[in-house]
């Protein structure tokens, strides 16, 4: 399942997501309009900048469970 294929009104914080750039898993914690900013650990405070072109092409990762 990629993140477009949640339901609408879900909020995608806490989302668990591959992301492509480095294939590791990310929990999605914020985003603005060039990228993602997410955690490794649900619980860190620790947030990692992920970059996209587009804020849409984030819409293509895969949601992983």
């Amino acid at each position: 399942m990629k993140i477009k294929d949640l339901p609408p009104k879900q909020g995608l914080g806490g989302v668990r997501f591959r992301y492509p750039g480095d294939g590791q898993l990310y929990y999605w914690a914020s985003q603005w309009q060039k990228g993602v900013w997410a955690r490794k650990n649900l619980n860190s405070e620790q947030i990692f900048p992920l970059f996209c072109d587009d804020l849409k092409d984030a819409l293509e990762w895969e949601v992983v469970q």
